[in-house]
């Protein structure tokens, strides 16, 4: 009898937790910004509230800044957190996307909004909301996965031929999506850019 051993699995596990882990942290942001778009009325963080993660990732809190107590019922776990986390990422690529092809076409703004607390999230155009367009976090997700994964193919097309302005204008469309993070600032190059730029 033939029996195969799966050589990737400690691989593939550390790959699912990073994802979970991602996805949980995406859930606690998008939570904060719903508390303060309903405390607040403002899209703009009043930094009330911040995220903690325990040491293992294993679970996840808000907590309010001010004193460090925990914002009742959210104190869940990792695969709660990233529940929430993982479609309201989707719906937010899906929605900033689609945020961009509309003022391309249309050349007016379009703002969008979508709260993890309530489910919604919606465009709007002139402050009304595009009853055309889909409606919910979950109808979202569906339009972000699929963008998602064409930008993949996209940036990975780009690097096997070597073609560089594809490759970054990919890359800098990714970073602004929300599909992957843009890298962090090295702050004593930054520093001393500031310093040169005045006397």
């Amino acid at each position: 009898m033939k029996t195969t051993t799966n050589t990737r699995s400690p691989v593939d596990a550390e790959k699912l937790l990073k994802k979970a882990k991602g996805s949980m942290i995406f859930g606690l942001k998008a939570w904060i910004k719903a508390l303060e778009m309903s405390e607040a009325g403002s899209k703009k963080s009043t930094s009330k509230y911040v995220y903690e993660v325990s040491a293992d990732a294993a679970t996840g809190c808000i907590k309010l800044a001010s004193d460090g107590s925990v914002v009742d019922g959210t104190l869940k776990s990792r695969d709660d957190w990233a529940a929430i986390g993982k479609p309201a990422r989707l719906a937010s690529i899906g929605l900033r996307s689609r945020k961009d092809d509309l003022e391309a076409e249309l050349k007016e703004r379009i703002e969008y909004t979508f709260n993890v607390m309530t489910g919604e999230a919606f465009l709007t155009r002139a402050g009304v909301v595009m009853a055309d367009e889909p409606n919910g976090i979950a109808a979202w997700a569906a339009v972000g996965q699929p963008v998602e994964v064409r930008l993949f193919q996209q940036l990975n097309i780009a690097r096997e031929y070597g073609n560089q302005t594809a490759f970054q204008v990919t890359r800098e469309r990714m970073i602004k999506y929300g599909v992957i993070r843009k890298p962090p600032v090295d702050r004593s190059a930054a520093a001393s850019d500031e310093n040169d730029g005045e006397a």
